[in-house]
C-alpha cells in the first residue's frame, strides 16, 4: 500500500488490487493507527481518537464502524476475530 496525506485527505493506492482510494480523516487515522499491528476494536477506537485530536468515546460509534467496514470490503484490513482487527 502507497499512500499520501492532505490535510483531512488521505490517497491510498493498493497494489493488488490496481485502485487508489480516497479517504476522509477518520478513515485516514484508521490505517495509520493499524501500522504498527493488530489491535481490538476498543484500542484501535482509542488510538483512533487520539490521532484526530478528539477526546475519547467522541468519534461516532456509527463512523468508526463505517470506516472498519469499508477498509475490510476493500481488502486494506483483516478482522483477525470479534475483536481484533489487523493491517
Amino acid at each position: 500500500m502507497i499512500w499520501e496525506n492532505w490535510d483531512d485527505i488521505f490517497l491510498v493506492y493498493q497494489p493488488s488490487s490496481a485502485e487508489t482510494h480516497v479517504f476522509n480523516e477518520t478513515t485516514g487515522s484508521v490505517l495509520t493507527c493499524l501500522e504498527e499491528g493488530a489491535l481490538s476494536a476498543n484500542e484501535l477506537k482509542n488510538q483512533t481518537e487520539a490521532a484526530l485530536g478528539v477526546s475519547q468515546s467522541e468519534l461516532d460509534d456509527t463512523d468508526f464502524a463505517f470506516a472498519i467496514q469499508r477498509l475490510e470490503e476493500l481488502g486494506l484490513i483483516e478482522r483477525l476475530d470479534d475483536t481484533s482487527a489487523a493491517q
